[in-house]
């Protein structure tokens, strides 16, 4: 097959990879697990996450050549680990032409007008921050990232909530009630132990299923959950203002788009997504901020095929968009 792309964008929650034609139609789909090196349980399990998916997308379109692939993965913070990655992928697909790998933080840059200029800000299960300057200049927040944001960070924020306010030592919150009804617990006490205790607790990835329940509480006007949202939405903007200053650019004079993606922040309870819009507006009043209509996924097709030679115009964005099968995005 000639004129096929590939494109993967491999998270802690999951991996996705698509196989596109040059008008970004999709032609085979695939979905693996965690594929985050420093993330997963361990690296073989990481590799065969991503080379899974890989697998499944191309045995679903047929191909065996690619034109060109870009692979955006969590865990790639280093310059090494691009390159641990670029050989590995080398090695078991030898039918790949031109490969790029980069952070997963740089999947959606392309969504807000082709160029991939802007700084982009997804709140997805973790953190994920990244900008490019005009010159080509870029940075990703990666292990430079000294908060525990993101869905998860808003579950265990939401659980040390809960659990001080049973204890007497922090404010009453509807956080509360939401929780140990989600979670099926009594108390502030169960739910500390169904997590923490030695023999059965859950997971501790369980909590990444609590983010909904935090923001449906600060958008109803909880104090508690509100102010949990706004020092996510102070610390994003932070990481923000670093990496446009990493590229060369100052975040509050305007020259850089922010993109806000993620599940966390498209979410359909709008808290943390205003939120970030606020803080921007604070911070860089002269900033324009956009919501992404389309999935970090669909950024990384738009990298795989603008780095195949394919001009990445209106047309190109207006058709690259996420037409996918239930739960294939899903966490």
């Amino acid at each position: 097959m000639t004129g096929a792309y590939l494109a993967v964008d491999a998270g802690n929650s999951k991996t996705v990879a698509l196989v596109t034609d040059a008008e970004g139609a999709v032609l085979g789909r695939g979905r693996g697990g965690n594929g985050d090196i420093y993330g997963a349980e361990s690296v073989p399990s990481a590799l065969e996450s991503v080379f899974g998916a890989v697998d499944a997308a191309l045995t679903g379109a047929g191909a065996g050549d690619i034109s060109a692939a870009a692979f955006r993965i969590a865990g790639v913070d280093y310059p090494e680990d691009a390159t641990f990655w670029a050989d590995h992928l080398r090695s078991r697909f030898p039918g790949l032409g031109a490969v790029s790998v980069k952070n997963d933080a740089y999947a959606s840059l392309r969504l807000l007008d082709g160029s991939g200029v802007a700084v982009s800000v997804t709140v997805g299960t973790g953190p994920a921050v990244a900008a490019r300057a005009k010159d080509g200049r870029e940075e990703h927040s990666g292990f430079f990232v000294f908060d525990h944001l993101g869905g998860s960070g808003l579950g265990n924020a939401a659980l040390r909530a809960v659990c001080l306010a049973w204890m007497g030592a922090g404010p009453e919150t509807a956080l509360t009630a939401s929780m140990c009804s989600f979670y099926d617990v009594a108390d502030g006490w169960e739910l500390r132990h169904t997590f923490t205790r030695r023999f059965g607790a859950r997971p501790a990835s369980d909590l990444w299923q609590a983010p909904r329940l935090v923001l449906a509480a600060a958008g109803a006007g909880d104090a508690v959950a509100r102010e949990i949202v706004s020092e996510q939405a102070s610390a994003f903007v932070r990481y923000a203002q670093w990496c446009a200053r990493r590229v060369g650019a100052d975040l509050a004079s305007g020259e850089l788009p922010v993109l806000l993606n993620g599940s966390v922040a498209t979410s359909e309870h709008p808290a943390m997504r205003d939120a970030l819009v606020a803080e921007v507006g604070r911070v860089a009043p002269a900033a324009r901020v956009v919501v992404a209509d389309a999935s970090p996924l669909s950024g990384v097709v738009l990298d795989a095929l603008a780095e195949g030679g394919v001009e990445v115009g209106p047309g190109l964005l207006a058709r690259v968009r996420d037409d996918h099968p239930h739960d294939f995005l899903t966490t």
